[in-house]
């Protein structure tokens, strides 16, 4: 989303609807991979229940679709968005962990600053616009530390990156919405937990607020409500 101009919906109200009272058509959906899988694609079958004439054709991929040159009609981002020409809704925050199998923090250790990391393997992902740094900002100091991880895999998703995590081989940093969970049966611990990335969010975002489609409005309000 760099080098465009942003625009945030005030309230659910703001964009024009068709007239049409049932919403019809075809609305072409982006969504990261992970997140796809794990909750869109499994709430979709209600979806059809409730509006059995709109179809979707759902991408998923973690690389960052471009909505208008694209023709999508819209996407869910999980991101810290920057400015941006389009209509972002956030839908909810999203952290980011960082995180190990207990194997490996037995194995190698465990780290108890930031900077420790570069004695250590770290998987990165392959897709960021940036260089893959990882920023660290100390909860009660406010003190920010930047780190370049390095390990024996980059991946262009998390689901790439999970076995070999899992597996006690290294450390990589998860969304919310993966790493969660792993923590229950302590498959994955969160490490250096006084220390935060960056807290993102999850967010509905469409070329334009003006004109939108029904069949679009009627997505937007399904998915943000299940979220």
């Amino acid at each position: 989303l760099c080098g465009e101009t942003l625009e945030f919906e005030l309230d659910a109200e703001a964009p024009a609807r068709e007239t049409s009272s049932r919403p019809r058509g075809l609305v072409k959906l982006a969504a990261p991979l992970s997140f796809g899988t794990r909750w869109v694609a499994p709430m979709l079958p209600e979806f059809f229940r409730r509006y059995p004439e709109i179809a979707v054709d759902l991408h998923l991929t973690d690389a960052q679709a471009d909505l208008i040159g694209e023709g999508f009609d819209a996407a869910l981002r999980i991101a810290v968005l920057e400015d941006s020409s389009l209509v972002a809704r956030l839908i909810a925050s999203d952290r980011r962990f960082v995180v190990a199998a207990p194997a490996y923090l037995e194995h190698y250790g465990r780290p108890q600053h930031p900077y420790d990391l570069t004695a250590h393997r770290c998987l990165s992902y392959a897709n960021r616009s940036r260089p893959d740094t990882w920023h660290f900002t100390h909860q009660e100091t406010g003190k920010d530390i930047f780190v370049t991880p390095a390990g024996p895999l980059r991946g262009t998703s998390a689901e790439a990156l999970l076995p070999t995590v899992l597996a006690g081989l290294a450390i990589t940093e998860l969304p919310e919405f993966i790493a969660t969970q792993y923590f229950a049966d302590r498959q994955l611990e969160p490490i250096l937990v006084d220390w935060q990335m960056p807290e993102g969010g999850l967010y509905f975002v469409t070329p334009t607020a003006r004109a939108r489609p029904a069949k679009v409005s009627a997505l937007a309000d399904f998915l943000i409500a299940a979220l």
